[in-house]
């Protein structure tokens, strides 16, 4: 094979076959800040979220807002007392690192059948939220939670 077709080959081939790899991912970290979030939210440290967020997440919602939307879900919810991982999906790129998203059914202390979701950016060792989602009767009952 002559070598200046090996060469085009290579640079013809090889941008396929790298991005049809994917980097392995942990969701470890997304776990850990699951848990944390939760601890946060069960001592009413709205605060401590927003500003442990990614960037992302605190240019779509200002700090202000953040805070009173989630001590509106808080006091139509109120403490969380368990979550069960159910499913979890992953998209990594050597750029922009892992984004992880984690569905749980969860219990709270007025709804046992809430369902959450989580997307965080994980970067250098870090798990950021960048999305938040919960889904309850509890909510549905109530415009309380409109902002």
């Amino acid at each position: 094979m002559n070598k200046n077709w090996k060469n085009t080959f290579y640079l013809l081939f090889l941008p396929v076959v790298l991005s049809s790899c994917s980097l392995p991912v942990d969701t470890g970290l997304a776990e850990l800040a699951v848990t944390d979030f939760h601890e946060s939210y069960n001592r009413a440290s709205f605060r401590a979220i927003h500003d442990n967020a990614s960037p992302d997440f605190k240019a779509f919602i200002p700090q202000d807002k953040f805070v009173l939307l989630l001590g509106k879900l808080h006091a139509r919810l109120g403490q969380h007392q368990s979550s069960n991982l159910i499913n979890w999906t992953a998209k990594s790129s050597i750029k922009d690192g892992a984004t992880i998203t984690l569905t749980y059914d969860a219990v709270y202390d007025n709804d046992d059948r809430a369902k959450e979701s989580f997307t965080f950016k994980v970067n250098d060792g870090m798990a950021r939220l960048y999305n938040f989602n919960v889904a309850s009767k509890a909510l549905n009952r109530s415009k309380d939670t409109d902002i």
